[in-house]
């Protein structure tokens, strides 16, 4: 089963706030799900978020 992080473990990878993380996750940049009512991100999401909006490198 894939891994789910919750918002506060997205913002420490990013490196960003949590309310950004959380407005990410609301207008859909950073596709979520909810889990009892708690925002969770899937590793394929995150991945996914990373993999396109990195530039430059080989």
């Amino acid at each position: 089963m894939e891994r789910l992080y919750t918002i506060r473990e997205v913002m420490e990878v990013l490196q960003l706030s949590y309310s950004t993380v959380y407005a990410m996750c609301n207008n859909g940049t950073l596709p979520s799900c909810k889990v009892g009512g708690s925002i969770r991100i899937p590793q394929e999401s995150l991945r996914s978020f990373i993999f396109n909006n990195t530039k430059g490198g080989q």
